[in-house]
């Protein structure tokens, strides 16, 4: 593989202890107790090199061809980086009161926008940690590279599916999509993944220089009132 190329890949990854921490199969999720009804298990659509993986993951795709499985050692400079002191803090547990936060270790939370994990609550002050869970730690990771897409047509197609669920064309360096009635439009996942397909569209294909969406929404008929009958 090279950068940026187009590939739907599926990809387990594991902690120094074995413990599964990432995958694409809701199987394997289910069966080691990690399974998230918000989250999306199915092949990863991918553009090489472009920063949607890990580090080393990405870089491990650019030394597989189509088809090929793979186990790799991730070093942790290239999956979550090392541990940083600095990012362990003590917030006084007053600011967690005037959000009616009650801190308990182990807790997750968003702080100023940052995700943080508490470590421990003691004499009016609570022991904060910003680092990732994972940061510091070696991964594995198996993958396995299951189609790269060739022609801008099938890239474009990809993009499509991946992202609004319908099929897209290419005529004359216009990317065409036509959603259907039956999809929710109003949806954040439908908005979210418009905009995707858009700019993935005109990021890493520059053989698309259009992109054209066509959109059909169901007319809404306003029931006549019904007139009651003269006596």
């Amino acid at each position: 593989m090279k950068e940026g190329d187009f590939v739907k890949i599926e990809y387990s990854g594991r902690s120094p202890a074995g413990k599964l921490i990432d995958t694409t199969n809701a199987d394997e999720a289910k069966k080691e107790g990690i399974f998230n009804e918000k989250a999306s298990y199915k092949p990863f659509l991918a553009v090489v090199g472009k920063g949607q993986l890990l580090k080393g993951l990405d870089e491990a795709l650019m030394e597989a061809e189509e088809g090929e499985e793979k186990t790799v050692i991730i070093p942790k400079e290239k999956a979550f980086g090392d541990r940083r002191e600095e990012l362990v803090k003590l917030v006084p547990l007053s600011q967690f009161r005037k959000q009616d936060i009650d801190p308990y270790p182990g807790m997750v939370l968003d702080l100023d926008g940052m995700r943080a994990r508490v470590q421990s609550v003691s004499g009016g002050r609570v022991r904060v940690d910003f680092n990732h869970e994972l940061a510091g730690q070696d991964l594995t990771y198996w993958f396995k590279v299951l189609r790269k897409f060739v022609s801008p047509e099938e890239k474009v197609n990809a993009l499509a599916e991946e992202n609004l669920g319908v099929s897209a064309t290419l005529q004359e360096e216009t990317a065409r999509v036509a959603v259907g009635e039956a999809v929710q439009k109003e949806s954040q996942e439908y908005i979210l993944g418009k905009l995707r397909f858009i700019e993935w569209t005109q990021k890493y294909i520059p053989e698309v220089k259009n992109v054209v969406i066509e959109e059909a929404y169901a007319v809404q008929k306003k029931e006549e009132a019904i007139k009651p009958s003269s006596p």
